[in-house]
């Protein structure tokens, strides 16, 4: 039974709190308090998460607040638990509140760099005020957040303590209070968005976690550039090469920031990378206040639905097409597709439309006007230099067009020539992609790498010199170059 164990304090590390404990108990060796806390003493105190700890020690934590407080308000969860798909998070504090070890394989952990360990760090003036207020000071989870560099408070650079977050480092419990002197010299920081990031990334880290969410926080990014001048008119294309052009100048000044590659951000947004200084750098970008972040939500029609529906309201409203592409300043041919519902559009097609098209049709006229659209579309999944090129396959089109499986080939003899002509190699069609992957690094003004090339393009290097053969001449030199 623990007969005395100390109060935690806001924003307190667990990990914080029982190392005050075994402090304050006075205890000869850790091995004497690894025995009451632990059910193994030999385990390494997790700094940033839980242990198996004993059922003395749960229930005394416990006394004042739930399992799930604790977790939520006293370990490291909301920064690497929030953005995880709802399953995957869900599991992970499951785990964390079963105090089992699988949580480390569930959420996102991070990896050295360069062999670089991580220390616990703390405000200088953090500790002054803590050793005022509460007589002692303590490990604050905001000090730990992975890319902040200075205190949210009081602009001051963080400092390392000598304590490793290290799988590898000796069992311990340090507190802040033996660790932090009592002075230190400290530098505060005058670059304004750092410290405005830094404050946004914490309102973020502190806000409740929506356990139940199921909104992907990729799709929720791009949701939030719909009609900016990073979204085509209609929301299908993102000119990804303006937006991180932008980005970069925008967070110039923020120091030791590694999240500056296009290739990343189009992961984040394609929901294949889940980092929370990641999210929450593209976040303050598009400027989304932290709790909207907190609290996502997907509009309940997309932006190409919503332009679909004014195209509609104003053909209804006896508008031609060309008045409509006038008014939107778009294409005449997309709205005249879009007007005609042939365009892959969500709009359903009224009964008399369908009833209709259930009569004897002259395909060969049908063929004639559709084939500029076919046209249209292969232009389309070729890329324009700023989407990624798409295979020109009849399922493709018919899919944009939403046209019935196989009715090209079966009825429409001019359309499906088009495609035939289109057709090619899958190396021809890596080519392809190598040379606008190639074209995307140089126009964001990054070193050609093969691994930009390969993270942007999902290619494999065999694949990769298999599609050398294909490739324009005025590219193969520069390509060839980046396997040497």
């Amino acid at each position: 039974m623990i007969a005395y164990f100390p109060v935690a304090y806001p924003d307190e590390l667990l990990y914080s709190w029982l190392a005050r404990y075994y402090t304050a108990t006075g205890y000869t060796a850790y091995l004497f308090a690894a025995e009451e806390l632990f059910i193994s003493k030999k385990v390494r105190p997790d700094i940033e998460f839980v242990n198996t700890y004993t059922s003395a020690l749960i229930e005394t934590i416990t006394r004042d607040m739930s399992i799930e407080q604790v977790i939520e308000k006293h370990t490291m969860f909301s920064y690497y638990g929030r953005f995880l798909p709802k399953e995957r998070r869900k599991k992970s504090f499951e785990a964390l509140k079963s105090m089992t070890g699988n949580y480390h394989n569930l959420l996102p952990m991070p990896k050295s760099k360069n062999n670089k360990t991580r220390h616990l760090r703390y405000c200088p003036l953090c500790a002054a005020y803590d050793r005022e207020v509460y007589g002692e000071t303590y490990w604050h989870r905001i000090h730990q957040i992975i890319g902040i560099y200075i205190c949210p408070i009081h602009k001051c650079y963080l400092i390392d303590s000598k304590i490793s977050i290290s799988s590898k480092a000796t069992p311990s419990l340090k507190s802040a209070e033996e660790s932090v002197p009592q002075s230190v010299l400290y530098t505060l920081s005058n670059n304004e968005i750092e410290f405005c990031f830094t404050r946004y990334m914490v309102k973020i880290f502190q806000a409740d976690i929506d356990m139940e969410s199921n909104v992907m926080a990729g799709e929720f990014l791009y949701s939030k550039m719909a009609n900016t001048k990073y979204r085509s008119i209609r929301g299908q294309q993102r000119n990804i090469t303006l937006f991180h052009k932008d980005f970069i100048e925008f967070y110039k000044d923020l120091s030791q920031n590694w999240f500056t590659e296009l290739w990343q951000i189009q992961k984040v947004l394609t929901n294949d990378r889940i980092n929370f200084y990641e999210i929450c750098l593209i976040a303050m970008f598009l400027n989304i206040s932290a709790n909207t972040l907190v609290h996502m939500k997907l509009p309940e029609k997309s932006q190409q639905q919503l332009f679909d529906e004014k195209i509609y309201k104003l053909h209804e409203q006896g508008l031609n097409y060309s008045e409509i592409a006038k008014i939107l300043n778009a294409p005449y041919m997309t709205v005249k597709m879009i007007g005609e519902h042939r365009y892959g559009t969500y709009h359903k097609l009224s009964k008399e439309t369908i009833r209709s098209s259930k009569k004897s049709q002259d395909w060969k006229q049908i063929d004639e006007n559709t084939l500029p659209l076919v046209k249209k579309v292969i232009q389309q999944l070729k890329g324009d230099g700023t989407t990624r090129p798409k295979k020109v396959t009849v399922f493709a089109v018919e899919k944009i067009l939403n046209l019935s499986s196989k009715k090209i080939p079966l009825h429409l003899p001019k359309c499906y020539a088009e495609i035939q002509k289109n057709q090619e190699s899958q190396e021809q069609y890596w080519a392809r992609e190598i040379v606008w992957a190639v074209q995307q690094i140089n126009d964001s003004g990054c070193v050609l790498t093969w691994r930009k090339v390969r993270d942007l393009i999902n290619i494999r290097q065999k694949d990769f010199k298999a599609a050398l053969p294909y490739i324009d001449s005025k590219f193969i030199d520069l390509i060839q170059n980046i396997l040497s």
